[in-house]
């Protein structure tokens, strides 16, 4: 016993030398392997365990720590969870500046939503993050569409009168000005609200549309660039579990996220691909947004998700006018 006692006081006193280690939970809730949410943590454990061997990570997919999606956020907070992906739009009822994270219509592809890294708005979004109880790992962003059971989407007109899951409050404002009846539920959900006929149709990302089976009560998608509909699903970090990291340990968990980044965004292209092959097989129809319908859904977005957004506070305001010329520098400068 005492020669245990001496090398741990030996070990302790010898810091950083002999790191203690330190291990970190990684909850999500989508399927192992199949998921580029999933496949990016794996790569984000690996490349952060690789630069710090004291440290390791458990990923427990599909909600496995029996912790339903919406409920991380609040185990995140409280650093009775480490990490998460999770997407920032289901806690916009605590946090409205998420919002900006699936207004319709920003952004029209995964590259334009990727130029966001290193930018002012980044900055003022994870300022928020921070504020909140949690910090921005990772900024991974899934590009996605609409699927229906009864009818084609394409302008806003198309939606009257179905009852449809957009997965944010304000993407429901512009639904629900269109004549949707928007159903709050989350991702995981759709399936079981497709099947039971509460659904009509949903938005939501490519690989969830496929790895949830959604084409078995689909007979419409569309999909493709213009989208109105681009998610962010960052993995975030308990603030708690990242102020108690080192200067090194963070620097090599931020390495790590950026690798993350370039592998999940090159997964988006291929996702869309097996999206609109499998629904296909499956029977249902293909529609993609023509110039006039992108431009009418931007016209809508504008009038009531993004004048809201504007609403909120003058920082909320400076985040879309913002990300508004971010995009314009890069239009100018091509």
């Amino acid at each position: 016993m005492r020669c245990a006692s001496a090398l741990l006081t030996l070990c302790l006193l010898a810091l950083p030398d002999c790191v203690l280690a330190k291990e970190f939970k990684i909850s999500h809730q989508w399927p192992a392997e199949v998921d580029a949410r999933d496949r990016a943590a794996r790569v984000f454990a690996r490349e952060a365990q690789s630069r710090l061997p004291g440290i390791s990570f458990q990923i427990h997919p599909q909600l496995s720590l029996k912790m339903k999606a919406e409920e991380q956020f609040d185990a995140l907070r409280s650093a009775t969870l480490e990490m998460s992906v999770y997407p920032l739009p289901y806690a916009v009822k605590r946090v409205p500046e998420f919002s900006l994270a699936v207004l319709p219509g920003l952004f029209t592809s995964v590259d334009e939503a990727g130029a966001l890294r290193g930018s002012r708005v980044a900055d003022q979004l994870q300022a928020v993050a921070n504020a909140n109880g949690v910090h921005i790992l990772a900024w991974w962003w899934v590009p996605g569409g609409f699927v229906t059971r009864n009818r084609e989407i394409a302008g806003p007109e198309t939606v009257k009168g179905l009852r449809l899951r957009g997965g944010d409050p304000l993407f429901d404002l512009m639904l629900s000005k269109a004549g949707a009846i928007p159903v709050e539920m989350t991702s995981n959900e759709i399936y079981s609200g497709m099947q039971s006929g509460k659904l009509d149709g949903a938005l939501t990302s490519y690989e969830t549309f496929v790895s949830a089976k959604i084409y078995e009560h689909a007979k419409y998608f569309t999909a493709g660039s213009p989208c109105i509909w681009m998610f962010a699903t960052p993995l975030l970090i308990s603030k708690t579990a990242w102020d108690n990291l080192s200067e090194a340990e963070k620097a090599a968990f931020e390495a790590a996220a950026e690798i993350s980044e370039v592998y999940f965004a090159a997964t988006q292209n291929d996702a869309e691909k097996r999206f609109i092959e499998t629904f296909k097989r499956a029977g249902a129809q293909y529609h993609r947004f023509t110039h006039q319908d992108y431009l009418a859904w931007l016209r809508l977005a504008q009038q009531t998700a993004w004048k809201e957004y504007l609403a909120l506070s003058p920082k909320t305001e400076s985040m879309l006018l913002g990300v508004v010329e971010s995009m314009l520098d890069r239009a100018r400068s091509r």
